[in-house]
C-alpha cells in the first residue's frame, strides 16, 4: 500500500498558467495575481500549486546565465518561498536556472516549497529539448544552455507523494514509470510547449501518462503569445491548455490560453480504486529488473 494515500486531509490541485517573458518582476506580478485569485480554502485543506516552466524568466541563453542562482540561495528563490508562505500552499516553480558545476551552463530546475517556505525538493530536467519545429523559432537547442539532470525525484508533501518532470520529459514514458515505481500519486508537468507541438501531442501525451501510471497529472503550460519586454512584437507562441487529469485519463479542469488557472480536487480514493481494479503494477512484465540483463 502506498502510505501517502492514507492521509485524510483533502487537497486541491492547481495549475497556474501565465505568459512570461524575460522580465522577472512582471512575471512575478502575473504569478501573484493568480495566487491571489485562488479560492480561499478551509482550514485543513492542502493546496498544491504548480507554475509553468520558465515561469520567472522566459528568455535566452544570456538571460538564463545572468539570473542563475545557487540552489537554495538567491533573491528569486527567496521570493518564491515567500509566496508559498503568504498563500499557504505547496508551491512548485516549474523551472528556474540553477548554477551547475559545468562552466557556461546551468540546470533548468523545478523547486518545491512547503507552506512554511522551506525548499522541500528540486529536480533538474533530464530530457533537454533539442529539436526542430515548424514555427518562428525553428531550432530549439536546450543543451547549448542547460546541463541534463541525472536523478528522478519524488517528494513526500505529506498529503501525497509527488513526482517531478518538466516539459520534454513528457515524451519519455520510462521516466513516468520510474516515478510511479518510486511511489508517486501525483505527477507534475510544468511546460513551455510550443503551439505547433502542443496542438499535435500535448493532451494525448498527458492523458497517456496519467492512464499508464494511474496517477493524477497536473500540467501547467505557458499560455499563448509572448511579447518582448521592450517592444510590441511576438517572440514565441506556446500552447497553453493547462489541465488537471485524473488516473483514469479524464480531464477534470482545463484553461485554454492566457492567464488563469485550472483546478480540481485530489481524490485519493479514486487512485486506490483504479489501482485495485486494474493492478497494472503487478501485471507488468517489463520493469527495471530487466535492464542490463
Amino acid at each position: 500500500m502506498n502510505q501517502s494515500l492514507s492521509h485524510s486531509d483533502p487537497c486541491i490541485l492547481t495549475a497556474i498558467q501565465v505568459v512570461s517573458n524575460e522580465n522577472i518582476n512582471n512575471n512575478l506580478l502575473q504569478i501573484e495575481s493568480q495566487l491571489a485569485a485562488l479560492p480561499v480554502q478551509e482550514s485543513g485543506v492542502n493546496q498544491l500549486v504548480l507554475l509553468p516552466e520558465n515561469a520567472l524568466c522566459f528568455g535566452d541563453r544570456e538571460q538564463y546565465l545572468a539570473i542563475a542562482e545557487t540552489l537554495g540561495d538567491g533573491p528569486n528563490q527567496t521570493r518564491l518561498a515567500e509566496l508559498a508562505k503568504k498563500y499557504n500552499c505547496t508551491l512548485v516553480c516549474g523551472s528556474f536556472p540553477i548554477k551547475s558545476k559545468q562552466p557556461g551552463k546551468v540546470h533548468t530546475t523545478s523547486l518545491v516549497y512547503s507552506t512554511q517556505g522551506e525548499l522541500l525538493e528540486h529536480y533538474n530536467k533530464i530530457h533537454l529539448f533539442d529539436a526542430d519545429v515548424a514555427d518562428n523559432t525553428g531550432a530549439y537547442r536546450e543543451s547549448d544552455t542547460f546541463v541534463a539532470g541525472q536523478e528522478i525525484k519524488v517528494v513526500d508533501c505529506g498529503f501525497a507523494k509527488v513526482g517531478l518532470a518538466i516539459c520534454y520529459d513528457l515524451r519519455f514514458p520510462g521516466l513516468f514509470q520510474q516515478l510511479r515505481e518510486a511511489g508517486a500519486d501525483i505527477i507534475l508537468l510544468p511546460a513551455a510547449f510550443t503551439k505547433v507541438t502542443g496542438e499535435a501531442h500535448w493532451q494525448a501525451l498527458l492523458q497517456a501518462r496519467a492512464i499508464e501510471t494511474q496517477c493524477f497529472m497536473i500540467a501547467a503550460d505557458q499560455g499563448g503569445e509572448h511579447f518582448a519586454d521592450d517592444d510590441n512584437f511576438s517572440t514565441r507562441y506556446t500552447f497553453g491548455h493547462s489541465m488537471i487529469i485524473d488516473p483514469w485519463g479524464s480531464v477534470l479542469s482545463q484553461l485554454k490560453t492566457g492567464q488563469g488557472f485550472a483546478q480540481a480536487e485530489f481524490d485519493r480514493e479514486s487512485v486506490l480504486t483504479i489501482r485495485k481494479q486494474m493492478p497494472i503494477q503487478q501485471h507488468k512484465k517489463f520493469t527495471s529488473r530487466f535492464i542490463n540483463k
